[in-house]
């Protein structure tokens, strides 16, 4: 498997095969995860024995928060994660939409495969244990083409919402790894911010390709069809 990786917590494309951070060498190995947050039980988490930590693995539509030692973690192609932490009160996490906003606006409304909902679900998850707005940062990744030869900026749209709802949020992004032309599977650790995303050679993530085929079309859509709302 062909793997390369990119963005890391200082902006800068690494060499090795394997990404370890340093805070993660210091952890103790243990069969148990640390408690979740209430409201997440229900996200997978397992214990990586490379990195000698537990991740939390997100699919699409979810998020996860947490203010303990551990991972997150999630397979991205068109769709975006937002890595978001408050620095201050050392409480961050992270989520994975699939499209802007959706047609119908009542369907969207408590739907995180949509990112108004998945960025306000993001932001009050950490406001409500112990964060607070003002202290928010942000790093975004995903948004990529990695559909050869299908006419869809999918991906593109993607981008320009989540940038412009940060924006106008006035939550500052300290990094951005978007619009590759294969799918990144990224991986974030909250406590320190530290966040990185291996990319995946064309031909090492058909899960990723079998997806994006699969809704693509109504996507394709449903974002023409879309008025993008952004909070006041």
């Amino acid at each position: 498997m062909n793997q390369r990786i990119v963005g890391s917590a200082h902006g800068t494309a690494q060499s090795q095969g394997t990404h370890v951070l340093e805070s993660t060498r210091k952890a103790p190995t243990t069969t148990n995860p640390p408690p979740a947050i209430s409201g997440f039980n229900h996200i997978k988490r397992s214990w990586d024995p490379t990195r000698k930590i537990f991740i939390a693995r997100i699919m699409p539509g979810e998020v996860y928060v947490t203010r303990t030692h551990e991972l997150i973690s999630t397979l991205l192609g068109s769709c975006i994660a937002v890595c978001m932490l408050d620095k201050v009160n050392k409480i961050g996490g992270m989520n994975h939409f699939m499209l802007p906003a959706g047609a119908n606006p009542k369907a969207a409304q408590e739907n995180a495969n949509y990112g108004l909902y998945a960025m306000e679900l993001l932001i009050n998850s950490i406001m409500k244990n112990g964060g607070q707005r003002q202290h928010l940062e942000a790093k975004v990744f995903g948004g990529g083409n990695v559909l050869k030869g299908v006419n869809s900026n999918v991906g593109g749209k993607n981008i320009e919402f989540v940038t412009t709802f940060l924006r106008q949020e006035r939550i500052p992004i300290l990094s951005q790894n978007t619009g590759a032309s294969c799918a990144q599977q990224v991986y974030y650790h909250p406590l320190s911010g530290d966040a990185f995303a291996i990319l995946q050679e064309q031909a090492s993530a058909p899960q990723i390709k079998a997806a994006e085929k699969a809704y693509h079309d109504k996507i394709n859509k449903e974002i023409e069809e879309s008025s993008i709302t952004f909070f006041d």
